[in-house]
């Protein structure tokens, strides 16, 4: 309460758009992005989507590396040194702290995956305080959550990045078709709920699929 009433409605607004920025340029985000890259988060998106129960481990500190490379990247830039170098750094030390910590490497994932989630849902509304505030609850109740109903939310966490991946990669790779571009954006800009579409679909299928998929693997071992 002390916070609200310290900063001016302006500063509030122009922290809101900073947080929702990223979730409503989309597609436009996407432009300039490497094929490779592309490629790599639509393969890695499957993975998580489908077997992200079975393969959490790896997954998380797969998650954590490419954490690490976006916040050593940008930490090494704000100070001046070699963004490659201080990519490479992050995704290391990240990686490795994300194994031991697995617990709440595991929680800390499903709060970025309820921070997408919280965000996306409210994204018709457009209006960026909505989203932002989406966001940090989405943020807050995943991580919370993570400690409480740890499986479950692995399968939310693993299902709904992965659907985010697959989206993002495959919405990039359509950016590249020549006249494409203006399509697509048009289209995301004018269906507002076809983004939430795109990601929660995907995400509850991958879900279900996870359980059900690892309920057999294990019937099947007791059955041996």
């Amino acid at each position: 309460m002390l916070i609200a009433q310290a900063l001016p409605p302006s500063d509030w607004a122009g922290a809101a758009q900073a947080i929702a920025g990223p979730v409503q340029a989309f597609p436009e985000c996407l432009v300039g992005v490497a094929v490779w890259q592309l490629a790599v988060a639509v393969v890695l998106g499957l993975v998580s989507l489908l077997y992200g129960l079975k393969l959490f481990k790896g997954m998380v500190v797969v998650y954590a590396a490419m954490a690490g490379v976006v916040v050593g990247g940008a930490l090494a830039v704000r100070f001046g040194a070699p963004a490659l170098v201080g990519s490479i750094a992050g995704a290391v030390v990240l990686a490795a702290m994300a194994w031991p910590l697995l617990k709440v490497s595991v929680s800390s994932l499903a709060g970025v995956a309820g921070a997408l989630a919280g965000a996306v849902s409210v994204l018709w509304l457009d209006d960026p305080i909505a989203i932002a505030v989406a966001g940090a609850v989405g943020l807050v109740a995943g991580f919370i959550l993570g400690f409480l109903i740890f499986r479950a939310m692995i399968v939310f966490a693993t299902a709904t990045l992965g659907a985010a991946l697959v989206v993002a990669g495959v919405v990039g790779l359509v950016l590249l078709a020549p006249g494409a571009r203006e399509a697509v954006v048009r289209g995301m800009e004018t269906n507002r709920h076809l983004l939430p579409l795109l990601v929660g679909v995907p995400a509850v299928i991958g879900a279900i699929y996870q359980v059900v998929h690892t309920r057999r693997e294990r019937k099947a071992d007791e059955e041996k």
